[in-house]
């Protein structure tokens, strides 16, 4: 996992993530927790895209190097 400088604070990232639930919601669809927790890592800059997509490919079953 990369680690980089936070851009945001984890209440500022938090509230951002917050703020999309209702758009969500009158598009009929919600965010896990996990969901949410990678994206305010994401908007922290603590994680990357890659390490995002790193995940869900494993939760899925699928081994990358």
């Amino acid at each position: 996992m990369t680690v980089t400088s936070p851009r945001k604070t984890e209440a500022e990232a938090r509230a951002a993530v917050a703020a999309m639930e209702p758009i969500m919601a009158i598009e009929g669809r919600q965010m896990s927790d996990r969901d949410k927790n990678l994206l305010a890592d994401l908007i922290r800059g603590v994680i990357t895209v890659e390490d995002v997509a790193a995940v869900i490919v494993c939760e899925e079953g699928y081994d990358i190097d």
